[in-house]
């Protein structure tokens, strides 16, 4: 898919946007506004998108009315306003396509189900340590940040060292996310742990057991439901209790009426998505 079919696409799902909006939309940060210009300005000059404006200008999908957003509400914590968030399968699924045609994170995707499938065990630190960083780059994980708490190596070897680890992820086994975040006890690493085993579980195995939590989920889950607290969602982490997050995800999933295919990372790519 080319950069106009992308914005033709995103224009379609999100209504009016700024250049810099739309280029967030497909490079996934707020840096690559003019890579999509001469993409953009060919839609306008084609008739298919309308610009409207200066500084910024905005654009929308030629034949829809143009609605020029409003500016973003946000409380003094600068969350932003979820209200019009409508989740159903069908929208889950219309953001799962915007995310996936991104330059970045569909080829990015693309090659962790290669690695995966080229090494799926986790026996070997060597092989675990390779894998470790590609998830921990294309994730930002930042790993690297905590070197003087924990070393590659370690890490590496903690994780061959888990036994039956590849059965139980295989079987999303949610006591395998502890056992990594639980690390050496110096340092907590349970948003890693559910990003290494999820995508095992979703990528090597075709399956949807493991929900990720990172600071998007943490910050935004108490503004989509009312039964869940930042600091509940923080407890669960000091914790190691990982089965209860998984479980609070799945049973909100279920009181949604949320059943298409691979739902918790779908869910996982829409809020990441809308508040990026």
């Amino acid at each position: 898919m080319g950069q106009k079919d992308k914005i033709q696409n995103i224009l379609k799902t999100q209504g009016t946007l700024t250049q810099s909006a739309l280029a967030e939309c497909i490079y996934r940060d707020k840096n690559h506004g003019p890579n999509i210009y001469n993409a953009l300005t060919g839609l306008v000059n084609a008739g298919l998108v309308i610009r409207s404006g200066k500084n910024p200008s905005y654009y929308s999908l030629s034949g829809l009315e143009f609605v020029l957003p409003e500016e973003e509400k946000q409380s003094k914590k600068g969350y932003r306003d979820v209200t019009g968030d409508i989740i159903t399968d069908e929208s889950i699924n219309d953001i799962e396509i915007l995310v996936q045609s991104t330059d970045n994170y569909g080829p990015e995707n693309d090659m962790i189900s290669r690695c995966l499938k080229s090494f799926p065990q986790n026996t070997d630190p060597d092989i675990v340590a390779m894998k470790i960083g590609l998830i921990d780059i294309t994730n930002s994980t930042h790993l690297s940040q905590h070197k003087s708490k924990i070393s590659m190596v370690e890490l590496s070897n903690i994780i061959a060292a888990i036994p039956n680890i590849d059965a139980r992820i295989q079987m999303g086994d949610p006591e395998v996310v502890n056992e990594i975040a639980r690390s050496n006890g110096k340092i907590n690493l349970f948003s890693f742990a559910s990003k290494y085993c999820c995508y095992h579980n979703r990528n090597l195995y075709g399956k949807d057991d493991y929900s990720i939590l990172d600071t998007v989920l943490k910050k935004y889950l108490p503004r989509y439901f009312d039964d869940i607290t930042k600091s509940q969602i923080q407890k669960w982490q000091d914790r190691y209790q990982y089965k209860e997050y998984n479980d609070y995800i799945t049973r909100k999933l279920d009181e949604l009426g949320i059943h298409t295919e691979n739902r918790k990372r779908k869910f996982d790519h829409f809020v990441w998505y809308k508040n990026r």
